[in-house]
């Protein structure tokens, strides 16, 4: 069977779809999870930060190690992530265990689980490296419509059951995740100048200020996306909502990115991969404010569509733009660089860190007011990272 687009996107978009719905299982409903078993809201934000760190670190090494041993095929790295993933999924199942181990086996199994997806980035990219036009956009798109259905189908059945239901779920969508990957076509070799040795990642970063901006940007705006997806439970129930309501809230708010995954060739056409990409970090600002003026549920769930503009936006426009900066012996490690540097990463760890101190002593409110001060900023830096490319470029 030749390798055609079409049919790279189609095994693709069930790669993504698994992924992002046993993602949503652990990722998108830490929280509830984690204060079933006995967390109070700082030691959520402690073990989301140990989660990050361990992400940061292995995903950097992995990286490195995958654009230096371009042979080895990404598939191959992906697929040992998944297994370790269910190993630490099935521990956390089956045993019993105190506050501090389960902290530190929850911390490995989604670091493990996390790391997937800048690999899964960067083996589309190689696909698009090696002459075959496949979209990235739409795949990824049924990403977030899995992650959307499955927090709301995980809501409903919290409420019938508990919340302990989500780790048979998550064991069953990695094993389909699995499969899916297996049934993926290999993209082919890496294709790489050999006559350009690999650098350091901090040389690469200081001889790419286009690139350090754009992380710089993603670790300020990181930090202060956190609370409003770390805490979402909290504002839920402020409004007087449960555990349905916010599946429903998650719900809408993954949903809402599949129109904009669908239309990324489109906007493509029209609008530059870095304008896009301005534009979703002005809008994670603009939705936590409104987050946090939101009087009710209703008004809530309006919110959470405004994601539209956000990682709707956000998911593929920084695929591209990193995939367009990096060097040819830099691929795997920029596109690693910029989730460790997100939400996913230095972001995450110190968002994390920071919300579960600040929330005990300004409350949430005001937490989340900090949070859109900082997305703002983080905001701005895209702005002058844009800014610098477009001269950049036209020289």
């Amino acid at each position: 069977m030749s390798l055609t687009p079409k049919r790279v996107e189609t095994h693709y978009a069930a790669v993504q779809g698994t992924y992002w719905a046993s993602n949503c299982t652990l990722r998108g409903l830490m929280a509830v999870f984690l204060s079933y078993h006995g967390l109070n809201d700082a030691q959520i934000g402690y073990t989301s930060s140990l989660v990050y760190l361990c992400t940061i670190t292995l995903s950097l090494l992995l990286s490195a190690w995958a654009d230096k041993h371009p042979q080895s095929p990404l598939k191959r790295i992906v697929t040992a992530l998944y297994l370790l993933s269910l190993a630490a999924a099935a521990v956390m199942y089956l045993l019993p265990l105190p506050i501090l181990l389960m902290m530190a086996v929850y911390a490995l199994d989604s670091c493990f689980h996390n790391c997937a997806d800048s690999i899964l980035n960067a083996l589309m990219m190689q696909f698009v490296d090696n002459g075959i036009p496949a979209r990235y956009g739409w795949p990824r798109g049924v990403g977030s419509i899995a992650y959307a259905l499955m927090a709301w189908v995980l809501g409903v059945l919290m409420e019938r059951y508990t919340p302990n239901i989500i780790l048979p779920v998550f064991l069953g969508l990695c094993s389909i995740s699995l499969i899916a990957l297996f049934l993926l076509p290999d993209p082919g070799p890496r294709k790489l100048r050999e006559s350009a040795p690999q650098v350091s990642y901090l040389t690469m970063i200081r001889s790419n200020p286009t690139l350090a901006l754009l992380l710089c940007a993603c670790i300020i705006s990181g930090i202060g996306q956190c609370a409003g997806s770390t805490y979402l439970i909290r504002v839920v129930e402020n409004l007087g909502g449960t555990s349905a309501q916010l599946g429903l809230a998650m719900f809408i708010q993954a949903g809402v990115e599949l129109p904009m995954m669908f239309a990324s060739g489109w906007l493509l056409k029209r609008f530059t991969a870095r304008g896009l990409l301005t534009l979703s970090f002005f809008a994670s600002a603009i939705k936590l404010l409104l987050l946090n003026l939101a009087p009710n549920l209703s008004v809530l769930y309006l919110v959470m569509a405004f994601s539209l503009f956000c990682f709707g936006i956000y998911g593929f426009a920084s695929v591209l733009f990193v995939n367009s900066i990096a060097g040819d012996q830099e691929k795997v490690r920029a596109q690693s660089l910029i989730s460790l540097c997100y939400t996913g990463g230095i972001g995450g760890i110190v968002g994390n860190l920071l919300s579960g101190v600040l929330i005990g002593i300004v409350g949430l409110r005001n937490l989340l007011f900090i949070s859109f001060a900082l997305c703002l900023a983080g905001a701005f830096i895209m702005a002058m990272c844009a800014r610098r490319h477009h001269k950049h470029a036209s020289l």
